[in-house]
């Protein structure tokens, strides 16, 4: 009985909380929380473009939602600037392992372009 009181009573914070999302599955980024999302792609952009690239610059971030796997996994649409000046809106995931070496994945997948997933170190 008492475990049923115990998940009744987590039941019922989940549903207040305003956050009704399945564990471990993606949610959706607030506004102040995709500003510190953004500093992280700029981080790796950054990283990328002082090795083999691709080089890209940040737009403009459309949305972003994070998930925790094993390590975790910032997912983005973004419009993104190339070495050529034009833009385009792209789909692009994080997935950081800071555990292993070169453990951030970065996949970018854009319209018309074949998906390129480099790493970096964190």
């Amino acid at each position: 009985m008492f475990v049923a009181k115990v998940l009744f009573v987590c039941a019922a914070v989940v549903l207040v909380s305003g956050y009704p999302q399945v564990f471990g599955g993606p949610r959706q980024l607030s506004e102040s929380e995709i500003e510190e999302a953004t500093n992280r792609l700029q981080s790796s952009l950054t990283k990328l473009a002082a090795g083999e690239g691709p080089t890209y610059r940040i737009s403009k971030v459309l949305s972003a939602s994070t998930q925790v796997v094993s390590g975790s996994l910032d997912k983005y649409n973004v419009e993104l600037i190339d070495s050529n000046d034009d833009k385009k809106v792209c789909n692009v995931e994080i997935w950081n392992r800071s555990w292993l070496p070169n453990g951030i994945e970065v996949t970018f997948d854009c319209p018309n372009e074949k998906k390129v997933i480099k790493n970096h170190s964190a």
